[in-house]
C-alpha cells in the first residue's frame, strides 16, 4: 500500500498502489494515464499516444508547434476530463483562445492530501479552472488487494451566477489491449445515434442515423457490430453516442481482451452521465501528430451526447428525451462518484452481461 510521486512515460505523476493494482495520474492535465495489475497480465489498457507527450505547461514552443498541433494533443493520454464544455468551442470562443474540451486536461493539478493505511489508500488532487469559473477536486481511493479504484469528484462553481456546463469522462483505450477482432465492448445501452456531421474521413458509419446498440448503420447499408473493431475496416474514424437504459440506476461499460485475459470496466450513477460516446480512431487521421498511426477506442461517459461544445449543447436542449447540458448554481458544489474495475478473466470470456453493485464492490456477470 503506497502513494508515490514518480514518472509515468516520462511525465510527472502520482501513483497509487493497493498491493494488487497500480494507477498513475499525471500532474499536468490530471490524465489517468495507466492502470495495471501487479501480478499476471500487467498490460495497461489505457491509451498511450504513438507520439511522445509533454507537460501541458511546456507548450507552446517553436519546436512543439508543428509536431503537436495544440496543447491538448501535446499532453493527452488515457482518461482525461472534459469539464465546462465537451468538444470544440464556438467560433468566437476559439478566436478568443478557448480550446477543445476545456481547461482541465491542460491545467496544472496539485496535491491536496494523501493517506496510506494498512487497509486503504487515498489520494486527493485539485485544479483551478478560471475560464469556466470552477474549482475541481478528485479523490482516488482503494482498499488493500482490491480490483476497484473508487473516484469521487467535486465540481464547485466559484462565481456568483448560475452556469450551464457539460462534462465528460473521456476514457480512451489503446493497443496492445485494444486489438481488432478481439477486444469486446459492452454496456446497458438502448438507443444509439451517429455523429450528426462529418466526423472523420473515411467513416464506416452513416452520419446522423439512429440505431439500436450494438448494430451500427454502415455507409453501404451493412450492419456494423460496434462491440468490436471489425478487421475488414482497415481505415476509419467515427463517433456514436449511446443512451444508457433508463431502467438502470447503475450505468457501466466494459472492455474485455480474452487473449490477454484482462477486463476493464467503469461504473457510475446514470443520473450523472446518461450517455456513453464511442470514439473510434482507426488509422484515419493523417495530420500531425496522428500521422495515420493511431488505433484508439474512446468510451466517453458524459452528461451530453456529442462533442460539440457548450453553446451547441445548450442550443440542442434535449436529445433522446434527456437534457443535453446541466446547470451548476451560484457557489454550488456537486459531487460525482464512479469506479474503475480491473480484473483478470479466462480466455473463453466473450463479454460482460451485467454489472451490479454489492456491499464490497460489484458482481460482474461474464458471458462465456
Amino acid at each position: 500500500m503506497k502513494i508515490s510521486n514518480t514518472t509515468v512515460k516520462g511525465r510527472k505523476s502520482w501513483v497509487i498502489d493497493n498491493g494488487n493494482l497500480s494507477l498513475g495520474m499525471h500532474h499536468g492535465g490530471g490524465n489517468i494515464a495507466a492502470i495495471h495489475l501487479n501480478k499476471g497480465c500487467k498490460t495497461n489498457p489505457l491509451w498511450a499516444p504513438v507520439w511522445k507527450t509533454i507537460e501541458p505547461s511546456a507548450y507552446p514552443s517553436k519546436k512543439h508547434l508543428p509536431r503537436y498541433a495544440n496543447q491538448l494533443l501535446a499532453s493527452i493520454s488515457g482518461h482525461n476530463l472534459c469539464l465546462g464544455w465537451f468538444g470544440d468551442p464556438s467560433e468566437s470562443e476559439a478566436a478568443a483562445g478557448m480550446a477543445c474540451h476545456g481547461e482541465a486536461p491542460v491545467a496544472r493539478w496539485k496535491l491536496k492530501r494523501k493517506q496510506v493505511g494498512k487497509q486503504s489508500v487515498k489520494l486527493t488532487v485539485e485544479c483551478e479552472l478560471p475560464e469556466a469559473d470552477m474549482h475541481f477536486e478528485r479523490t482516488l481511493s482503494s482498499r488493500a488487494g482490491s480490483h476497484i479504484v473508487k473516484v469521487k469528484e467535486r465540481v464547485t462553481n466559484t462565481s456568483r451566477r448560475d452556469i450551464p456546463f457539460t462534462m465528460c469522462q473521456h476514457v480512451t483505450l489503446g493497443p496492445p489491449f485494444l486489438e481488432k477482432g478481439v477486444t469486446l465492448f459492452d454496456m446497458p445501452a438502448i438507443k444509439g445515434h451517429t455523429f450528426k456531421g462529418v466526423f472523420g474521413k473515411p467513416q464506416r458509419l452513416k452520419s446522423d442515423t439512429a440505431f439500436t446498440w450494438p448494430d451500427g448503420p454502415g455507409t453501404k447499408g451493412e450492419t456494423v457490430d460496434l462491440r468490436l473493431y471489425d478487421k475488414r475496416y482497415r481505415v476509419s474514424s467515427d463517433f456514436t453516442t449511446q443512451l444508457i437504459d433508463r431502467k438502470c440506476d447503475l450505468a457501466w461499460f466494459s472492455a474485455v481482451n480474452p487473449r490477454l485475459g484482462l477486463l476493464i470496466a467503469y461504473a457510475w450513477d446514470r443520473k450523472d452521465f446518461p450517455w456513453v460516446g464511442n470514439w473510434e480512431e482507426n488509422y484515419g487521421r493523417k495530420e500531425e501528430p496522428w500521422a495515420g498511426k493511431s488505433l484508439t477506442r474512446g468510451m466517453e461517459f458524459a452528461n451530453t451526447p456529442f462533442p460539440v461544445g457548450l453553446r451547441a449543447a445548450v442550443d440542442m436542449g434535449k436529445f433522446q428525451g434527456e437534457p443535453t447540458y446541466q446547470w451548476l448554481t451560484a457557489r454550488e458544489t456537486r459531487t460525482i462518484t464512479y469506479s474503475i474495475i480491473l480484473a483478470p478473466v479466462d480466455s473463453d470470456v466473450t463479454g460482460v452481461a451485467d454489472i451490479r453493485p454489492n456491499k464490497r464492490g460489484f458482481d460482474i456477470d461474464l458471458a462465456i
